[in-house]
């Protein structure tokens, strides 16, 4: 019994010398620039790496004192001295983590940053090098014009040195862009690296990386769907996903937390086939889609100089990227104010839907996407466009000279509040902005401004799409516009609309006239600091809200002296009806300080806002006009409103 013990106690003690044996684990790693590296190496990259983590080095390191053929802690850079970041750094460190102590991760990475497929094709790489471009002759020249027989000659002195060939990492793509011929060439490559090594392609898998990724807006992110169909040539490969991983500026590169994001995916498969499910197996980014995504850029086209130049101080929107997570739709189409008609959207190998396009002049947007042809707004954006029907989302195109972008002035408050409508039965929301200076002068009273938005907007559609309050902020702080109380009412009377062309338009007016000036105005004359003549009262709309504001101002001469349409008018029928004793030129003139309107060249209002003009000219009546280009949008509103703000209460 004694020595059956002795046996078991002596084979345990095999088995556990066995099982600690060291092993190292070699993967191959070749590419161009993303695998080569493109990102600044960060301090957090350097440290903490395990031991167990390192790279043989493909060429010499002359000031990091690496020889070729040498193996080093996995330090980055990995490819060549003056290379940065590459996937394969945080592919290393994520399978030490998961491996057993007694497995070791050497990586030998040989990239060239923009090379061809073909450099690393052994029937094609001599001719290759003779015409390779002249910035690319450096790099070619650090492996003796031929990439491909130096990754064969360090893996054979991996080999040499008892390490295992456990797989092969592929990221190249952005040069043979959309061309289905990669497939094959690849395969060619992998191929022949089976033979030179005496590799079994059954247990060494290839991993190939897409390229930054449509959700992203990369240039060449047509290439990915040819990235996964490389299973479909090789048994053994693996498309790793770069969905949601970030990219640096040119849209060609990851940056460096885009290639930490890559190099653990590369990582998690490999594990995956391995058998070994990770410590942490959260996919980073996952389901955390960026929409709109603005792509912006510091280098300019200097025409002066006929170059590109880069002004550190101020960047400029050069393309935006919209994304919806859809896995299950057939059909994604964009619908924008800013494009003409719906755009096809492109579907990732994650169910995401992407398009990205040149950036509109600065403005702000509305867009939605169209799902199987059901409409609906942007989950990824906060900002939507306020209505009573579809609620769009906003894409705001920055520019800091626009006159509603937030500046580093006093700022206004915003306050939501409800008063009683007797009229309507009910309770109404209103939007009350007070100027920066307010709070600070208790004993000021300040002029008011009635703002009013159009049919189916709602009370916030001014706030949020309009930006009255920044626009208004920026102009007081200028000295352009005088402090003021600005109310936005709610514009639906609870009855619908009422086609504007018609009589039937006028009830409507006329009960909007006397819930303001019956329930409105008493309401914040009560509440707040008011002047109340009627020359420190002023009332504006937006389309209905435009007719509204018209119909009261000329229904209360005595409570108003300033009054503007945007995109509105008055037909002559209700004017003659209404108002032909005020409509002269004596009375207007002795009645209004402000009488303005405007209109886009294409709304579709044009027409009747030019007929409303005629019935006033040939009265000789006098008003200030504005006619923009565009349509029956916020965009010209905003603009509009800039320019009465301007004319008020001086």
């Amino acid at each position: 019994m004694k020595r059956l013990l002795l046996t078991l106690g002596a084979a345990a003690t095999l088995l556990t010398a066995s099982a600690q044996k060291p092993e190292t684990h070699v993967y191959l790693c070749f590419g161009q620039s993303n695998m080569e590296g493109n990102a600044k190496i960060e301090d957090v990259d350097r440290q903490n790496i395990d031991p167990r983590f390192t790279m043989m080095a493909a060429v010499d390191f002359p000031q990091m004192k690496r020889k070729m053929g040498k193996t080093y802690p996995a330090v980055p850079p990995l490819c060549r001295e003056n290379t940065g970041l590459t996937p394969v750094d945080y592919f290393g460190r994520t399978m030490v983590e998961n491996l057993p102590q007694n497995v070791s991760i050497c990586v030998i990475n040989v990239a060239i940053g923009g090379c061809d497929i073909k450099a690393f094709m052994k029937d094609s790489i001599a001719s290759y090098c003779t015409k390779c471009p002249d910035w690319m002759v450096g790099m070619l020249k650090a492996y003796d014009n031929n990439p491909y027989k130096r990754l064969v000659d360090m893996a054979k002195i991996a080999q040499k040195q008892g390490g295992v060939i456990k797989g092969i990492l592929l990221h190249q793509g952005e040069t043979n862009t959309g061309q289905e011929a990669w497939l094959g060439m690849v395969k060619s490559v992998y191929d022949d690296l089976m033979k030179d090594l005496n590799l079994n392609p059954d247990q060494v898998p290839l991993l190939a990386g897409e390229v930054v990724n449509s959700d992203r807006g990369g240039v060449c992110a047509a290439h990915n769907p040819i990235v996964n169909r490389l299973p479909e040539v090789i048994k053994n490969a693996h498309a790793i996903s770069s969905s949601e991983c970030p990219e640096n500026f040119d849209q060609l590169h990851f940056n460096a937390e885009g290639y930490r994001i890559l190099g653990r995916r590369y990582a998690f498969k490999m594990l995956q086939l391995q058998g070994i499910k990770p410590k942490d197996d959260s996919n980073p980014r996952a389901n955390n889609l960026v929409s709109p995504l603005l792509h912006m850029t510091n280098f300019f086209f200097d025409r002066a100089q006929n170059k590109m130049v880069f002004d550190k101080d101020k960047a400029k929107l050069r393309s935006v990227t919209f994304n919806v997570f859809a896995p299950n739709a057939k059909q994604v189409e964009f619908s924008s104010q800013f494009t003409e008609g719906l755009k096809p959207m492109v579907r990732n190998s994650r169910g995401v839907w992407s398009i990205t396009l040149d950036a509109p002049k600065p403005d702000i947007y509305p867009y939605n996407f169209i799902v199987d042809g059901v409409s609906i707004s942007d989950p990824a954006n906060m900002y939507t466009f306020p209505n009573e029907n579809f609620k769009a989302s906003l894409l705001e195109v920055p520019d800091p000279e626009m006159p509603y972008t937030v500046r580093d002035v006093p700022h206004g408050r915003v306050t939501y509040m409800e008063y009683k409508s007797n009229e309507l039965g009910v309770y109404r929301p209103l939007i009350v902005y007070t100027p920066a200076e307010y709070e600070q002068n208790p004993n000021k009273q300040y002029p008011v401004f009635y703002l009013v938005s159009g049919t189916t907007d709602t009370e916030e559609t001014w706030y949020k799409v309009g930006k009255f309050n920044t626009i208004l902020d920026n102009l007081i702080a200028d000295g352009k516009a005088q402090p003021m109380i600005v109310v936005l009412p709610y514009g639906n009377m609870l009855h619908g609309t009422p086609n504007p062309t018609t009589m039937a338009a006028v009830p409507m007016y006329q009960q909007f006239a006397r819930v303001l000036t019956s329930e409105i105005m008493p309401y914040i004359e009560r509440n707040f600091r008011t002047k109340n003549d009627r020359d420190h009262r002023a009332i504006a709309g937006f389309s209905r809200g435009g007719g509204q504001s018209l119909y009261t101002a000329f229904s209360n001469t005595d409570k108003f002296a300033n009054v503007a349409s945007f995109s509105a008018y008055l037909t002559p029928e209700a004017m003659d009806r209404d108002f032909t004793a005020l409509l002269t030129k004596e009375n207007m003139q002795k009645t209004f300080k402000v009488l303005w309107f405007g209109v886009g060249s294409s709304d579709f209002l044009y027409q009747n806002v030019k007929t409303h003009r005629e019935y006033f000219d040939k009265r000789g009546i006098q008003y200030k006009y504005k006619e923009t280009d565009g349509g029956h949008t916020w965009m010209n509103a905003r603009n509009y409103l800039t320019d009465v703000y301007q004319l008020l209460f001086k």
